[in-house]
C-alpha cells in the first residue's frame, strides 16, 4: 500500500473546512504561546499549560492529512446509520496524548528547570546526535509510516462514537510521539523559549508527514543533525540559543 494519504481522494470542500481550522487554530496557538514564552512558568500546572498550547501550534498542520482521513470515514460511516465519531474529539484525543508527554517534560523541568533554556555546548551537542541517530532507526520509520498514513489503523480498529473519536486520536498522537520525540528532544535541548527553534522543529515534523519525500526528509535531517552535533560537542559549531 502507498504510504501517503490519497489527498486527491478526498473531498476539496472538507480539505478547505477541516484545513483552514486546524491552520487557524495552529496560528491563535502560535500567538499565544509565544505570548507566554516571555513569563513561561515554572509550576508544573503552568509549564504544563505552556507546553500544550505549543504542541497545538507546532503538530496541528503536521495532523491535517491525518484528520482529513478521519473526518471522510467517519461521514462515510454515519451514512450507513453507525453513530458519528466527531472530528474535534479526535483532534482532542490527539492533543491529549501530546499534553501526557508534557507531564513528563513538566516534571522533569519541575527538578532541574532544563527546558527553560539552551543546555550547554556538550550537552546539546550529544542531545542533537541522539535524535539524529533516532532519525535512521526502524522504530522512527515506523512511526512516521503510521503518521503518514493511518489508514490501516483505522481500517483495522475503528471505533464509533464518541469514546471511539478519543481513542483514536490518542492512539494517532502517540504514534506521532514515537515519531518526533527526537526532534521534540533536539528542541528542548536547544532552548524551548527559542521561537526560532521551535518554528524550524515544527517546519521539519509537517515536511516529514505531509510531503511526498517525508521519508527522505528524515533520513537527511537524521545526518545533518549528527554532524552539527558532534561539531557542537568538540566546539567547531556554535549555535546562538
Amino acid at each position: 500500500m502507498n504510504n501517503v494519504i490519497r489527498l486527491d481522494l478526498i473531498p476539496i470542500r472538507l480539505k478547505l473546512m477541516l484545513g483552514g481550522s486546524l491552520l487557524l487554530m495552529s496560528a491563535v496557538a502560535w500567538i499565544v504561546s509565544l505570548s507566554m514564552l516571555d513569563g513561561m512558568a515554572v509550576e508544573m500546572l503552568g509549564f504544563l499549560l505552556v507546553w500544550t498550547v505549543m504542541m497545538a501550534a507546532m503538530m496541528l498542520p503536521s495532523v491535517m492529512p491525518a484528520v482529513w482521513l478521519f473526518s471522510t470515514v467517519a461521514q462515510s460511516r454515519a451514512t450507513f446509520g453507525y453513530h458519528p465519531a466527531p472530528t474535534p474529539l479526535f483532534v482532542a484525543g490527539y492533543l491529549g496524548a501530546w499534553m501526557l508527554a508534557g507531564v513528563g517534560v513538566a516534571l522533569m523541568n519541575a527538578v532541574t528547570a532544563v527546558t527553560m533554556g539552551g543546555w550547554p555546548a556538550p550537552f546539546l551537542g550529544g542531545a542533537l546526535v541522539i535524535a539524529g541517530v533516532y532519525q535512521l532507526t526502524q522504530w522512527k520509520a515506523i512511526c512516521l509510516g503510521h503518521c503518514r498514513a493511518p489508514i490501516q489503523f483505522f481500517m483495522d480498529h475503528w471505533h464509533d462514537g464518541l469514546p471511539g473519536a478519543l481513542l483514536m486520536g490518542a492512539h494517532h498522537g502517540l504514534y506521532c510521539m514515537g515519531c518526533c520525540w527526537g526532534l521534540m528532544f533536539a528542541m528542548i535541548a536547544l532552548g524551548m523559549m527559542n521561537p526560532v527553534w521551535m518554528g524550524l522543529i515544527a517546519l521539519l515534523i509537517f515536511l516529514e508527514n505531509v510531503t511526498p519525500w517525508g521519508e527522505r526528509i528524515a533520513s537527511v535531517s537524521g545526518v545533518a543533525l549528527i554532524i552539527i552535533g558532534a561539531g557542537i560537542a568538540v566546539g567547531l559549531i556554535r549555535v546562538v540559543q
